[in-house]
């Protein structure tokens, strides 16, 4: 077993070339894109296999991460079976097609006598629901690979298949709302790989398809993660794995209203290509690659769809281009462009890699030749509102943003889940090295899924925010959970407002209101807070900004500050209009202003500053190029 090297080579952003091409041209172009970087997560995970043949583990993935848990044998990674065998089947190296047949003979080795795998290591017990993801992977795979078995391992995957397959129609529908889809592409294709299937399976998965698209709200959001609506899962499994059965079954219905999820969804594919899951129920896991980590990801989302909609394919594109140019390590998938600054993420989980070489070999199984990609222009000048989220997506000139007041708690809580109204995600044209000036994370970083979550330090939340402390309670507009958002137009500006009071992380009311209204124009945002509160309050207002390694912050006015990367260009922000005393600071330790979700480290701007009892205190503030054209 040996840890991968890089090999990323040949993986370039891809999207100025295209828009030259012919749409046949381009089709061609991408899925040759997808052939390249198939291999690539292959190598990696191929180099991370044991060989041995006198190990009980001979076949097994063995993850390279020491954090949470030191080089665990995650049994889902062997979901990477399909992968490989897509690998082999594309280039007929036989390396793939050993790893496969190797990596499933331990998977069947560790399947529970009801059919399940469970995903916790060391004793492959614990949560069970994916097993519908092992399944996929064998059934899938089983077409290919089965002329290349001997005889007692064909009887032994059909074995493997036929048990999870009953265990699936058994158990689901289990879980969050994403297991309906997967588990029914997964008996599925079940009864696509085996003689004889068991008519319970076919009946089962119609019965969780449907189940899934009686689960769509009112704005089009699929609901059931978390008890609420999760745009990174949504988009990189659920939509996807809808597609896929409509296309496994020539459901043009199927196909057609899993397309109309996908119009909706893709408002939050932000035009660097990152997904925007800041707001989502289980953001606790967000990545801007893909939307969430362990999820299979958007890549066979989009590619099965492209023929519904110019945009999918443009959007397609832009995610394939984020994934080779900024979220990768050695070959291996990482959770964001900051992770591999951190001993607790250095090197990654295998989860992401095998994740998403599934659909990517999905993507390359069932989607090429469906539709000429033609290249699409990326619309401008656009906001949704989502009234039941509480959340705005929006696009001017040379800026997008998310503001988020879902309020989607009962899960996991307030501290997991509230934003409050603040701006979740700020891209702005040509700031940084993927154009983020502002994200955010968890208000609380918790290890909600252990395996899934380092462990880490006390960290601070990268979500720009109002806090005071009150007899040594903690109150924060990002544990609001009900705030009322509004959404208008100004002259040359989108007016998104939310009300509501600080709070500390039971809930409790601080006694201070507040009302936050930003103002999105071409190039720049202003904020204007207004506090209200019954006696003097001591309130900050924080803003981190996202900390590139080459980002410069200076102070070059009592009320402004430059922020730059070295060259002509910067950006300002600026106190515009505050009560007599307040003041603006850049120099807090930036230590704690990291999240490993989305990976992103982070640099505090603060203004500080005091209400006045019983009367409104407002305070604005600026964000945009600097005019002043200097280095910082």
């Amino acid at each position: 077993m040996r840890f991968p090297s890089r090999r990323l080579a040949g993986l370039g952003t891809a999207a100025a070339l295209l828009a030259l091409l012919p749409a046949a041209a381009a089709a061609r172009a991408i899925e040759a894109q997808y052939d390249r970087l198939l291999l690539t997560l292959c190598d990696a995970l191929v180099a991370t296999q044991i060989t041995d043949p006198a190990s009980a583990d001979c076949g097994a993935l063995v993850c390279p991460s020491t954090n949470p848990q030191v080089h665990p044998l995650h049994s889902r990674a062997a979901e990477a079976v399909y992968p490989f065998a897509i690998a082999w089947r594309r280039t007929h190296d036989p390396r793939y097609r050993d790893a496969a047949v190797k990596l499933a003979r331990w998977l069947i080795g560790k399947q529970q006598p009801r059919g399940a795998w469970g995903e916790a290591w060391p004793n492959f017990d614990g949560w069970a629901g994916t097993t519908a993801d092992q399944l996929i992977s064998l059934a899938g795979a089983y077409p290919f690979l089965r002329n290349e078995l001997t005889p007692a391992d064909q009887t032994a995957w059909e074995g493997a298949i036929r048990r999870a397959a009953a265990y699936i129609v058994q158990a689901f529908p289990v879980g969050n709302i994403n297991y309906h889809p997967t588990g029914a592409v997964a008996l599925l294709l079940a009864a696509e790989a085996v003689r004889d299937p068991v008519p319970a399976w076919l009946a089962k998965a119609d019965a969780l398809v449907a189940l899934t698209f009686r689960a769509v709200n009112a704005d089009g959001l699929l609901t059931g993660e978390g008890q609420g609506v999760d745009l990174g899962y949504n988009l990189a499994q659920s939509i996807g794995f809808l597609a896929l059965y409509g296309i496994l079954k020539s459901d043009e219905s199927i196909q057609e209203r899993a397309a109309a999820l996908l119009r909706t969804h893709a408002s939050f594919v932000y035009p660097n290509g990152a997904v925007d899951n800041s707001w989502g129920t289980r953001s606790y896991k967000w990545t801007y690659e893909s939307g969430t980590k362990t999820a299979p990801g958007v890549y066979f989302t989009f590619a099965l769809l492209a023929d519904r909609d110019p945009d999918f394919g443009a959007a397609e594109q832009s995610c394939l281009d984020y994934l080779t140019t900024h979220a990768l390590h050695d070959g291996l998938v990482t959770t964001g462009p900051h992770a591999d600054q951190h001993a607790s993420l250095t090197p990654p989980c295998l989860y992401s890699t095998f994740a998403r070489a599934q659909s990517i070999a999905m993507a390359l199984t069932y989607a090429p030749g469906r539709a000429a990609r033609g290249p699409a222009v990326r619309q401008k000048n656009w906001h949704r509102f989502f009234p039941s989220v509480g959340v705005t997506v929006l696009r001017t000139d040379h800026l997008m943003a998310t503001v988020s007041a879902y309020g989607a708690i009962d899960r996991y809580g307030r501290g997991q889940v509230s934003r409050g109204g603040s701006i979740t995600n700020l891209w702005l044209e040509g700031f940084g090295a993927t154009g983020f000036a502002q994200s955010s994370s968890v208000s609380v970083y918790r290890r909600e899924e252990d395996i899934h979550m380092p462990d880490e330090s006390a960290l601070q939340p990268l979500t720009p925010r109002a806090e005071c402390t009150i007899d040594g309670v903690y109150y924060t507009t990002l544990f609001e959970a009900e705030g009322r958002m509004s959404v208008t137009e100004e002259p040359g500006a989108v007016v998104v407002t939310t009300e509501g009071r600080l709070r500390s992380s039971t809930g409790a009311a601080a006694g201070v209101t507040y009302r936050l209204t930003h103002r999105f124009f071409g190039d720049h945002v202003t904020k204007e807070w207004t506090f209200v509160s019954p006696h003097p309050q001591v309130i900050r207002l924080v803003e981190p900004f996202v900390r590139d390694p080459d980002l410069v912050v200076a102070q070059t006015a009592p009320q402004r500050v430059r922020l730059g990367f070295g060259g002509d260009k910067a950006w300002a922000f600026a106190v515009e209009r505050a009560p007599t005393g307040n003041t603006l600071t850049c120099n807090e330790d930036a230590t704690p202003y990291w999240s490993p979700f989305p990976g992103v480290n982070g640099r505090p701007v603060i203004v500080t500053l005091t209400t006045t009892p019983g009367q409104p205190t407002t305070v604005e503030t600026s964000f945009g190029p600097d005019p002043v054209s200097r280095k910082p």
